[in-house]
């Protein structure tokens, strides 16, 4: 069974029924023909809610930001971070049978004050 990790610069939470946050580090997956099961089961710190997880991502798009938060770090000067909180969380197949995790964010372009709607991918590594 394979696994995806998710490291820097990209953090993924569960949302507790309590309003914490639980880390997601890593998720099991299974694949079939034109699927893939992702498989977590968290512990709330705070709470102590026991979160058992199995996700069916599909060709078509599959909703995440019901129960997920995603975060993207970015440096910036100095010794600063700025931190992209994206907006939705969104799971696909591609084509190949590859797995695609992507959120929205909006964000403020200073040099003309307009809103700047993107699509990020959430980047993670599969292992064994």
């Amino acid at each position: 069974m394979k696994k995806i990790v998710f490291r820097y610069p990209f953090m993924v939470f569960e949302k507790c029924e309590c309003s914490n946050q639980v880390p997601i580090r890593e998720m099991k997956t299974t694949s079939s023909t034109n699927s893939i099961k992702l498989k977590y089961s968290l512990n709330c710190p705070v709470c102590g809610k026991d979160i058992n997880r199995i996700i069916n991502v599909q060709n078509n798009i599959t909703e995440l930001t019901d129960f997920i938060n995603a975060f993207k770090v970015i440096p910036a000067i100095k010794d600063e971070l700025a931190i992209i909180k994206l907006d939705t969380v969104k799971a696909k197949l591609k084509d190949n049978g590859k797995l695609n995790l992507y959120g929205n964010y909006s964000h403020l372009r200073f040099w003309d004050n307009k809103i700047q709607n993107d699509i990020i991918k959430i980047g993670f590594e599969i292992e064994d």
